[in-house]
């Protein structure tokens, strides 16, 4: 039977089994009171590819989880492989996200409330500090069955919503995704949400508050910040010169016609 939700999550060597980063992004997502969903990670060419590939088919998890391969250059392409999931996936309402997450239990369902074929639905999301991730994984704080005991951080602004975005097919279908002329990642989920906008889609805005957020970032170290920082400026020029709602004009987009 088809799933309701899909969601994505790119990836390129951040997502490993025995890691406690890792670990938390999946318990989390096996954790949801909402199940009629499946993961997918949209790979850009990770060393450990095979090994992921293996324990998902293996792993007899309640949530079904897939991960497909989209090899890309030197340089990561958040928004190319977020669009590889969205092309990929089986279900008509798909979301994307990140590998460094963690989800509140509630937060799945909470999404498919707001969920329609019209409607671009975003979350806001909490930057939790690092003493607050060395304390889960350390087990001395459990955010599966208190949520509110993580909630140590700042709430990132809606202009910068790169957690989640999640639309109906043919919405996905109407923008051609995310533009993939942004590079490394910055940028590409604003741009998104503006084109959204021009399309006449509407957006709906979860976890705005502290006491109502599900969707948590775990502080990590980035090993190629100066290149980082060097792929958001560039991006942020062409984020002011958005033309038109879709992206991709060529017609390929996320590695398909």
């Amino acid at each position: 039977m088809k799933p309701k939700l899909t969601i994505t999550a790119s990836n390129r060597n951040r997502l490993k089994l025995d890691c406690p980063l890792s670990k938390e992004f999946m318990k989390s997502i096996q954790w949801q009171d909402f199940t009629d969903f499946e993961l997918l990670i949209a790979d850009g060419g990770s060393d450990n590819y095979e090994e992921i590939k293996e324990h998902f088919e293996t792993c007899n998890s309640k949530i079904p989880m897939r991960i497909v391969q989209h090899k890309i250059g030197e340089v990561f392409e958040r928004a190319r492989l977020n669009n590889v999931g969205v092309r990929n996936a089986k279900a008509d309402y798909i979301m994307t996200t990140d590998v460094d997450m963690l989800f509140g239990p509630q937060f799945v369902s909470t999404l498919m409330d707001n969920v329609a074929p019209d409607i671009l639905v975003e979350s806001r999301t909490m930057y939790i500090k690092k003493c607050v991730t060395d304390l889960i994984y350390a087990g001395k704080l459990d955010p599966y069955n208190d949520i509110d005991s993580i909630k140590r951080g700042r709430i990132k602004k809606e202009t910068t919503a790169g957690g989640c975005q999640c639309m109906h097919i043919s919405g996905w279908n109407k923008l051609h995704g995310f533009d993939e002329r942004y590079y490394g990642w910055g940028s590409e989920d604003y741009d998104l949400l503006k084109r959204a906008k021009r399309a006449g889609l509407k957006v709906k805005w979860i976890g705005a508050s502290r006491d109502t957020i599900m969707l948590f970032h775990q502080a990590h170290t980035k090993p190629n910040i100066k290149k980082d920082l060097e792929h958001q400026e560039q991006n942020k020029k062409l984020l002011h010169n958005i033309q038109d709602y879709v992206a991709n004009p060529d017609g390929e987009w996320g590695g398909m016609k």
